[in-house]
């Protein structure tokens, strides 16, 4: 397996992880009308990819030449000064998660945010997602705030994980629940 940055020609299997991991992830979550309208067209996506800004990135994770997973970040879109870079997203197919593919995804984003002199980073989850919030605590994360948000026409709470700083270490394992 291997992490490398991702080209405009690996939307369409960017855009299968994405879709693949959230019908998973999220079933019995969000509605199923949402899940089950999601699609595979990755033009907006390849579009986005072709003119991504210098302070944004994506990779893609390969397992034997296939995609299995993608992260993408950047700067933080949070107003919240203390975490100055974000991972937008970061999604692993669910039959390889458990193989370590999510924890290169999200060392290798961290490396990518701290080269672009953001040594803070926060993620967004859905607080209903045991599973992510557990593996963001295993990795350090501590839980920030839960905010209201409109995802897809629904109104949905997330939960955001902060890491204070990114560029000493990154990938704690103690399995301990931090508060920020």
């Amino acid at each position: 397996m291997i992490v490398r940055r991702a080209r405009v020609e690996d939307a369409d299997a960017i855009e299968r992880v994405r879709t693949d991991t959230w019908r998973d992830a999220y079933r019995c979550l969000v509605p199923d009308s949402l899940l089950n309208g999601l699609g595979y067209d990755a033009t907006r996506r390849r579009a986005m990819m072709a003119v991504l800004p210098p302070h944004q990135f994506v990779l893609v994770a390969e397992d034997e030449g296939a995609v299995v997973g993608f992260c993408m970040g950047g700067s933080s879109r949070s107003p919240d000064t203390r975490f100055r870079g974000e991972v937008y997203a970061i999604y692993v197919l669910p039959e390889n998660q458990g193989r370590g593919i999510g924890r290169a995804l999200l060392q290798t984003a961290t490396k990518e945010l701290v080269d672009r002199d953001l040594r803070s980073m926060i993620i967004w989850v859905l607080r209903e997602n045991a599973s992510s919030r557990s593996f963001y605590e295993r990795m350090g994360g501590a839980w920030v705030r839960d905010e209201e948000r409109e995802l897809e026409g629904m109104r949905v709470t997330e939960s955001a994980y902060g890491w204070s700083d990114i560029s000493r270490s990154f990938g704690g394992s103690s399995g301990s629940v931090q508060r920020m």
